[in-house]
């Protein structure tokens, strides 16, 4: 709980006042141009994880989307302390579906739709309703880099980049200090890696958690560049299962779910591998999924919240003594 309360201060300190540049303001992403004629103040989110962003930047929205964990508001912990600070309360849409009446009844004037795979009949419905900010130019659906994501979630609310861009530099720097304090994971590869329904899997280059990862000086294994299909997914079939015998596999896990672990453990082929023989696995059960959750989100709060976690977790992995304990602390 310590370290989740300091992530929490890390975060609030990136939270930076709304103040309002010059409007009108037209933003150009991947379906167009929007102009959004006044400063915004009623903002509508209907992607995924832009509350955090808005929260980032000092803004309240009064809508979000719920992807998942259940939490009041949408708002997982590593977001909470920004949330409180700002009094927002918003309505929250649950994941399966964009409801149209559901962003009309909130009455936005303006509508964030960044990390959400809208298709062009989804961004005409919504622009009849309000100014949409959708995707950053020259990035498909799930693959905009959180820096270009905040950018322009802050040109159309402030009308310009100084906030997003004070916040960028604060956690690259932050990141700085964590290739210099880990000079070790630099040429050694590392990449989020996943179970289910008897197929492994993991995510290209482009991929918001797999950026994070190489952000830190890790590069992506040469053996999957090039293997990302749609979705930026890569299936790896378990007779395959060594093209994931990197230096450091962290597999995501929602809500403490051990039994991923001690299935993948299990497996003959698994127990082969320098993942098991060296203890190059990152198991992030803290028995809650927030850690999972964080590497998912990617955005200025969750990365604060990653920042002080996950790099020691990942020099145990990387040191090749097998004695030595990789552990997440439970929530």
């Amino acid at each position: 709980m310590k370290r989740l309360a300091t992530s929490l201060l890390f975060a609030f300190a990136l939270v930076v006042p709304a103040v309002a540049g010059d409007f009108p303001v037209t933003v150009k992403h991947g379906f167009g141009e929007t102009t959004i004629p006044a400063p915004p103040k009623r903002v509508v989110s209907i992607g995924f994880v832009e509350q955090d962003f808005l929260y980032a930047l000092g803004i309240a929205p009064v809508g979000v989307r719920d992807w998942w964990g259940g939490y009041a508001y949408a708002t997982w912990p590593w977001a909470e302390a920004a949330r409180e600070a700002l009094g927002a309360t918003p309505e929250v849409l649950g994941a399966e579906t964009l409801d149209l009446e559901w962003v009309l009844k909130q009455d936005p004037d303006l509508i964030v739709g960044v990390f959400v795979g809208l298709e062009q009949a989804d961004y005409d419905a919504l622009s009849k309703i309000a100014p949409v900010v959708a995707v950053p130019t020259g990035f498909a659906a799930w693959s905009a880099p959180w820096q270009d994501e905040l950018k322009i979630i802050d040109q159309a609310t402030a009308g310009d980049t100084a906030k997003s861009d004070r916040i960028i530099a604060d956690i690259e720097a932050s990141i700085a200090k964590v290739k210099a304090d880990y000079p070790q994971f630099v040429g050694k590869t590392a990449t989020n890696t996943y179970y289910a329904d008897g197929n492994f899997m993991a995510f290209g280059p482009n991929d918001s958690a797999s950026r994070f990862l190489l952000s830190l000086g890790f590069d992506f294994p040469p053996a999957l560049d090039g293997m990302a299909g749609e979705g930026n997914a890569i299936t790896v079939s378990t007779e395959n299962l060594r093209l994931l015998d990197i230096d450091a596999a962290v597999w995501p896990i929602n809500g403490g779910d051990s039994e991923t672990q001690k299935l993948v453990e299990a497996m003959p082929l698994y127990q082969n591998l320098n993942l098991a023989t060296q203890g190059r696995s990152v198991w992030l059960d803290d028995g809650a999924g927030v850690f999972t959750g964080a590497l998912t989100f990617q955005t200025p709060l969750s990365i604060a919240y990653l920042i002080e976690r996950l790099p020691p977790l990942l020099a145990a992995a990387i040191d090749g003594d097998p004695a030595t304990a990789v552990v997440v602390d439970k929530q």
